[in-house]
């Protein structure tokens, strides 16, 4: 009875705790996380480079918790002067807010560009 009793408290804290840890996103999480990672990474490379074109994303990994997205993705975009690429990991809520980006590998020309602008986004 006592290890029933102590099995049923395992299994039930286990179905709480369950939604708190991140789970890979459904596809339509990953199309929503999609979207709104296009504006997260417009918003980080506008530092360095203004959008002026049509942007893409290639989604790496998808993670959704507790209403925010972790997505790891290849952020394409067209600029006055070419066409850009940067990959980061990004962190938002379900509209796209509280957003924390890292820049992980960037294009040469937007290398170029963050010395021109003298702001790094890259860590490498």
């Amino acid at each position: 009875m006592k290890n029933a009793l102590i099995l049923s408290a395992i299994a039930l804290t286990a179905a709480i705790a369950a939604p708190a840890f991140a789970a890979p996103c459904s596809e339509d999480q990953e199309a929503a996380a999609g979207m709104l990672a296009a504006g997260v990474g417009k918003e980080a490379v506008s530092k360095v480079v203004a959008v002026t074109g049509k942007q893409m994303v290639n989604i790496s990994a998808c993670e959704f918790r507790a209403g925010s997205y972790q997505v790891d993705y290849k952020y394409n975009f067209l600029a006055a002067d070419g066409l850009y690429w940067v990959e980061l990991s990004s962190k938002f809520d379900g509209n796209g807010g509280g957003a924390s980006s890292k820049v992980l590998k960037a294009s040469p020309n937007m290398a170029a560009a963050e010395a021109k602008a003298g702001v790094k986004l890259a860590s490498n």
